[in-house]
């Protein structure tokens, strides 16, 4: 995916194709959950020949796979509220499209609730991939100096993350092994919407200055804590 994506409100042509598509589903299903294969009637559910026992059947098997999507949209919906937020979202933008009040947002999804500060968060397994066409050839845990250059990109990083994060965490096998002092004018774009990091002092962090940092509230993991990966590539964000 390149190119910055941004919501725009549906067209009446396209609200139309989303019901027709929707009813197409749901009519697909209901079939398949009454037992009826590709021949059997009936085969469309706007028949006008049909009986009063099929469009009852009809109905009522729609009206079971209806039950099943609601519950499906429901669960979609805290998820990618949850991941919006965790990307950068806001509750006004989430409120925006969901086309309600940021009160109703904040009551339905308080529970998600993330922290004000964010941090980077890069979570690989212990291991060294070689992509001749990579600048770095070697990425992954190479050790030694060429580490820096391993961890610090390339990764889909967003705006407000550049702009608020303070530190990057390394874990590796879900075990945080190092931390990094971002600079915030050292991003770079290495590739279309993937960028860089630059690390004050180019190195990362000592035992104390990580001390101070976690003391002082400004790090949420420390070398050792548990980091498990999640969904989504090796890059994530971290809300605190």
């Amino acid at each position: 995916m390149s190119g910055e994506m941004g919501r725009h409100p549906l067209e009446e042509a396209d609200r139309a194709e989303l019901h027709s598509s929707l009813d197409d589903l749901a009519w697909a299903f209901a079939r398949r959950a009454a037992g009826l294969g590709p021949d059997d009637p009936p085969i469309s559910l706007y028949d006008h020949g049909l009986s009063d026992d099929q469009i009852k059947a009809a109905r009522l098997a729609r009206v079971a796979i209806y039950k099943h999507l609601d519950l499906l949209v429901g669960s979609s919906i805290r998820l990618d509220v949850g991941q919006a937020l965790e990307h950068g979202a806001n509750w006004d933008e989430v409120a925006e499209a969901l086309e309600v009040s940021r009160q109703a947002v904040t009551k339905r999804f308080g529970d998600l609730r993330r922290g004000e500060n964010v941090a980077v968060v890069i979570s690989r397994r212990d291991r060294v991939r070689e992509y001749p066409d990579d600048t770095r050839v070697r990425v992954g845990e190479v050790g030694g100096p060429e580490q820096y250059d391993s961890d610090r990109g390339v990764w889909p990083i967003g705006k407000k993350v550049r702009a608020e994060a303070k530190y990057a965490i390394v874990a590796v096998d879900g075990i945080v092994r190092r931390i990094y002092e971002l600079d915030p004018a050292g991003w770079r774009e290495a590739e279309p919407n993937k960028w860089e990091f630059t690390a004050v002092g180019g190195s990362e962090l000592d035992a104390e200055a990580i001390a101070t940092a976690y003391t002082a509230g400004e790090l949420p993991l420390r070398p050792g804590d548990d980091c498990p990966t999640r969904v989504g590539g090796a890059y994530r964000p971290h809300w605190f």
